[in-house]
């Protein structure tokens, strides 16, 4: 009778505690793709023009260190910034993408890179994709100069 009463109140409690686990999970960052239509980081902003959107991010990029380097797409810009000070062969890369919307707004993506023989002739660059939470934060402060005028 007690075993049964003992039961009938830890059942309710580790029921409970079960679910919660199973609901919240524990799960790792590690490698997974931003919630986002394209796959990588992105936000939406309200911008007259893509020179408007691209001046703010250069601003913002150059402040921190990276170089601009020349892109062959209108709607894109790309930073550098040597992974040392110095002369270093490895580099990280930042592509911003702008994406005009229907109804006038336009998508900002970035895609962050490493880069392996930088600056030379033999330059390669892969997707990290442990850099788009970084990357995601600056497109949000983007974002936060370009709607509030800055």
């Amino acid at each position: 009778m007690r075993i049964t009463k003992l039961l009938f109140f830890c059942f309710p409690v580790l029921a409970a505690a079960v679910l919660t686990l199973a609901v919240t999970g524990c799960k790792s960052s590690k490698g997974e793709d931003p919630k986002t239509a394209s796959g990588l980081p992105e936000v939406t902003l309200r911008a007259r023009t893509a020179n408007e959107v691209q001046a703010v991010a250069r601003e913002f990029f150059v402040t921190r260190g990276y170089f601009e380097k020349q892109s062959k797409h209108a709607y894109e810009v790309v930073f550098d910034k040597p992974v040392k000070s110095g002369k270093s062969s490895k580099a990280l890369r930042v592509r911003l993408r702008l994406h005009k919307q229907a109804d006038g707004s336009w998508r900002l993506t970035g895609t962050p890179m490493g880069v392996e023989a930088w600056r030379s002739d033999l330059e390669s660059e892969d997707m990290v994709p442990q850099g788009a939470s970084q990357i995601q934060g600056f497109l949000v402060e983007i974002k936060n100069r370009v709607e509030s005028g800055q």
